[in-house]
């Protein structure tokens, strides 16, 4: 039986699976919601998964090196706005479990996050802002920005939002100030009792072969994404596929937050 592979399907996952790809591998393209999904019906073997996933399951997850984490600024988990500035609302009186019009706070999210959604709780909790929080069932800025004063958009539709409205907060960057570490989006696993060490090699191969050919992975993820090359360079060297030490250490700390305020 052959291995499936998955990856994200956002631009942040085809600079690691480029060579792989390139070099005939079949990869299966979903949103992070999607791997999760397929995990527990255990229809993928290897694939990235989101960090809330990993963390609620890892008891039978077999975890690997291949991450998606943000040095500093992550570009493409964002909150977004019209024009007004997240803390102008935080003089208000508003309940965040409010969800009459009179919110002029709230931030309506996205419903294909989990991770980030923890995320974004967890920087509100330890800033003392009382922004109301709406899962809504959209991705796009535009959508979502129906539903509250503020958006938060993930992926490639964060990266479109970046060039049409006011980024008032990148997640990834906010996390590094907190806690001064990395914060790990997704990480790659397996199903417990499947050891898939020599595809997290080839996957890692694939990594450093992108690293070291970026201007040709970038020529590329130009021309199918339709993102200017300047600010895909940018975006690449803002992230890190490699679970090191400081990696761990943040996504350990994103999992003590979670308890803490009571997500998981």
């Amino acid at each position: 039986m052959s291995i499936k592979i998955g990856k994200f399907g956002f631009v942040n996952n085809f600079l690691p699976y480029y060579q792989l790809e390139h070099n005939g591998v079949r990869v299966i393209e979903a949103s992070p919601k999607e791997l999760a999904g397929m995990f527990e019906k255990r229809e993928i073997d290897f694939a990235p998964v989101p960090s809330s996933y990993y963390i609620r399951n890892k008891d039978r997850l077999r975890s690997y090196e291949f991450c998606i984490a943000a040095r500093n600024s992550v570009l493409s988990v964002v909150v977004v706005s019209e024009g007004k500035m997240l803390d102008d609302d935080n003089d208000n009186d508003n309940d965040n479990d409010n969800d009459n019009d009179n919110d002029k706070g709230r931030i309506a999210v996205t419903n294909q996050t989990l991770t980030s959604l923890n995320l974004l709780k967890i920087i509100l909790h330890e800033c003392g802002m009382r922004n109301g929080v709406a899962p809504v069932n959209a991705s796009k800025a535009s959508e979502l920005l129906k539903h509250g004063t503020y958006a938060l958009v993930i992926g490639d539709e964060a990266i479109k939002a970046r060039m049409a409205y006011r980024v008032v907060m990148d997640l990834g960057e906010k996390w590094r100030e907190l806690t001064g570490y990395p914060m790990v989006f997704g990480i790659s696993a397996s199903p417990k009792d499947k050891d898939m060490s020599e595809v997290n090699k080839a996957v890692m191969e694939s990594v450093e072969w992108g690293k070291r050919n970026v201007d040709v992975v970038v020529a590329e993820a130009g021309k199918k994404f339709g993102m200017p090359v300047e600010f895909l360079h940018e975006y690449f060297k803002s992230l890190t596929y490699r679970l090191g030490a400081k990696e761990k250490r943040g996504l350990e700390l994103f999992e003590e937050k979670c308890h803490e305020y009571g997500l998981l």
